[in-house]
C-alpha cells in the first residue's frame, strides 16, 4: 500500500471511528455538557432560584461579619465539633455557617447549615431548592443513580469523548477552512458546516474539560496507583490528603478547655498577610478546646481552587506552619481548577459557559447530521429502517427536550407550593418528567410538526420567565434594576434571549406539508418528497 493509499485508509478509519464514540454515548455526552455549563454560575442561579434573598449590602466588615456568624454558631451549637463560616464575596451574597455536629441531629444529619443576613446578622429563611448547585452536580452524579455508580459511567462517556475529539481531530484535514465556513439552507451540508464550526470553536475548552475531568477521580478510576504508593490502610488515605491540601490535615483534640481570641483578632492578622485579597471563609476546629485552631482562606485570581490556607492557633494567635505543596499536588489542584472555573472572573466564566454550550450543539448537530446522512442513502422508494426513524425521533428528545425539562425546572421554582414536602426534589422530578413527555411527544406526533411544537413550547418557556418571576415574586426585573440586583437581572435576561434564540430557530424549521383536500390542486409529488426528506430529522 503506498503512502497515499495508507493515509487514507487510516483517515477513514478515524472517521468510522470518530462517528461512533460520539453517536453511542451520545445522550450522556449531551447531558453532561448542558448541566454542567451551569456550575459555572451556580451561585447565581441559586441566588434567582431563593427570592427570598436580600439584596446584598457591603456596609461591614469581614472581622464584623465573621464575629456575628462565631456568635451565632457557638449560640445554637455550643458542642459542636466545628464551626464553618462562609463570607459574603461578589458571587455569594449571604453568610452561610456550618457546624459539624459531634452526635446526629434529630433528622439524622452530623451538620447542620443556614443562611444570615449580612446586614442584620439574623437567619434568612429561604425556598426549598435544588438551585444552581443541583444542576450542576448531575453532569456528574446522574441525579437519581447511585454516586459509586454514576461517577464511572461519567468516566466512560468522558473517554469516548476524549476519543471523538482527538478521531476528529485527525479526520478533519480543512480544520482551519471549516472553521469560517458556515452556509445555511444547504441541507445536510449546513449541518456539517454547524458541527464543524461548533467544535473547532470550542475545541481547546473541550480537550481541557475532558482531560481535567478523567483527573477529577484518578484514584476511583486507577486505584492501584493509590494502593501501590500509599497503602490500602487508613493512615494511607490521611496522608495522601495531608500531602495533596496542606494546611486541611486534622489536628486532634486534647481534652481541656481554654479561652479562644476573638474570631475578629484572626481576621485582622489574615488580612495583615493578604493585603489585597477578599477573604472567603474562617473556620474554627475544636471550638473550646487547648488545641483549637482557627483557618482562614481568600479569594485567589491564579490557577487554583482555593490556595493554601492560613492556619493560627486559637488560644495563642500564633502562626501555624503549613507544608509548602508539592509540585503534583500543584499540578493537580491547577488541572481541576481549570475544569471547575473557580477562579475565572465573570468574562471568563461567561466564555466557559458558552463553551459549554457549543460541547452540546456539537453533539446535537452531530447526531442530526448522522441521521440526515442515513436518509439521504436510502434508494427511492426504499422503506426507512426502523432504527433511522427511532433515532431521528430520540434526536428530538435528547435536543429539545433536556432544555425544556431545564426550563420547567426554573418554572417549577416559581410555582410549586413553598411548603410542599421534599420540595426541591419535586423541581427535579419536574426537570425528568417533562424530559420524559418530549421523547413520548415525538413519538406520537408526526416528526416535524414535533420539531415545531416542542421548538415553540421552548421559545415560550424560555422568554416568559421574567414575566413569571414578575408576577410570583418581588425581584422581577423592574425591581431588580430599582434594588441594583444585576444577578437577577441578568438571569431573567439570559432567559429572555435564549427565547429569542430558540424562537429564531423555530422560523427555520420545515412547515409540515399537508395532504390535499377535496376541491384542491393536487400538490407536486416531487415537492412533497422534497419536503418530506428535510423534514426528517
Amino acid at each position: 500500500m503506498t503512502s497515499q493509499g495508507f493515509q487514507g485508509a487510516f483517515r477513514q478509519s478515524m472517521a468510522w471511528l470518530h462517528t461512533w464514540s460520539g453517536l453511542v454515548l451520545s445522550l450522556l455526552l449531551y447531558f453532561i455538557f448542558i448541566t454542567g455549563s451551569f456550575g459555572y454560575f451556580n451561585l447565581e442561579v441559586d441566588h434567582w432560584m431563593e427570592p427570598e434573598r436580600p439584596v446584598p449590602s457591603d456596609d461591614r466588615s469581614s472581622a464584623e461579619l465573621a464575629t456575628v456568624a462565631m456568635a451565632y454558631l457557638q449560640r445554637e451549637y455550643p458542642d459542636a465539633a466545628r464551626y464553618f463560616v462562609g463570607l459574603p464575596t461578589e458571587r455569594q451574597t449571604l453568610l452561610r455557617v456550618f457546624a459539624n455536629l459531634k452526635e446526629p441531629g434529630p433528622d439524622g444529619k452530623a451538620f447542620a447549615d443556614a443562611y444570615l443576613d449580612p446586614a442584620t446578622g439574623n437567619p434568612v429563611t429561604v425556598r426549598d431548592t435544588g438551585g444552581g448547585d443541583a444542576l450542576y452536580e448531575m453532569h456528574y452524579s446522574l441525579h437519581y443513580m447511585p454516586y459509586e455508580v454514576a461517577i464511572y459511567v461519567v468516566g466512560v462517556g468522558t473517554l469516548f469523548m476524549l476519543l471523538a475529539l482527538v478521531t476528529g481531530i485527525v479526520t478533519h484535514k480543512k480544520i482551519f477552512v471549516d472553521f469560517f465556513t458556515l452556509r445555511f439552507g444547504k441541507g445536510q451540508r449546513s449541518w456539517l458546516d454547524a458541527h464543524n464550526v461548533s467544535s473547532v470553536l470550542a475545541l481547546p475548552f473541550m480537550l481541557m474539560i475532558t482531560y481535567s475531568g478523567l483527573v477529577f477521580y484518578t484514584f476511583e478510576y486507577s486505584p492501584g496507583v493509590l494502593f501501590l504508593n500509599m497503602g490500602i490502610d487508613e493512615q494511607a488515605q490521611d496522608e495522601l490528603y495531608a500531602h495533596i491540601y496542606p494546611g486541611f490535615e486534622d489536628i486532634d483534640a486534647v481534652g481541656e478547655s481554654a479561652e479562644l481570641l476573638p474570631v475578629a483578632n484572626i481576621i485582622e492578622r489574615a488580612q495583615q498577610q493578604w493585603p489585597n485579597q477578599p477573604l472567603r471563609y474562617v473556620d474554627l476546629t475544636h471550638p473550646g478546646d487547648k488545641a483549637a485552631h482557627y483557618g482562614v482562606g481568600a479569594i485567589t485570581t491564579d490557577l487554583s481552587r482555593g490556595g493554601t490556607p492560613l492556619r493560627f492557633d486559637a488560644v495563642t494567635g500564633a502562626a501555624i506552619p503549613v507544608a509548602a505543596t508539592p509540585v503534583d499536588a500543584i499540578f493537580s489542584d491547577g488541572i481541576l481548577a481549570m475544569h471547575e472555573g473557580r477562579f475565572a472572573d465573570i468574562r471568563l466564566r461567561w466564555l466557559y459557559f458558552l463553551s459549554g454550550l457549543l460541547g452540546a450543539a456539537m453533539v446535537a448537530t452531530g447526531l442530526v447530521l448522522w441521521a440526515k446522512k442515513r436518509r439521504t442513502q436510502l434508494k427511492k422508494n426504499a422503506p426507512v429502517p426502523r432504527s433511522l426513524v427511532f433515532i431521528e425521533r430520540t434526536n428530538l428528545g435528547i435536543i429539545v427536550g433536556l432544555p425544556l425539562g431545564v426550563a420547567a425546572y426554573f418554572w417549577a421554582n416559581r410555582l410549586l407550593p413553598l411548603g410542599l414536602e421534599n420540595r426541591a426534589e419535586w423541581e427535579m422530578h419536574c426537570l425528568f418528567l417533562v424530559w420524559a413527555a418530549s421523547f413520548a411527544h415525538s413519538g406520537a406526533r408526526e416528526l416535524s410538526r414535533a420539531w415545531r411544537e416542542q421548538v415553540a413550547l421552548l421559545a415560550a418557556l424560555f422568554a416568559l420567565v421574567p414575566l413569571l418571576n414578575a408576577l410570583t415574586t418581588d425581584t422581577g426585573m423592574l425591581n431588580a434594576v430599582l434594588a441594583g440586583d444585576w444577578v437577577r437581572l441578568v438571569f431573567d435576561l439570559t432567559c429572555l434571549v435564549f427565547g429569542i434564540c430558540s424562537a429564531l430557530v423555530w422560523r427555520r424549521l420545515p412547515v409540515p406539508v399537508s395532504a390535499p383536500v377535496a376541491g384542491e390542486a393536487p400538490v407536486d409529488q416531487a415537492i412533497l418528497a422534497r419536503a418530506a426528506g428535510s423534514a426528517g430529522g
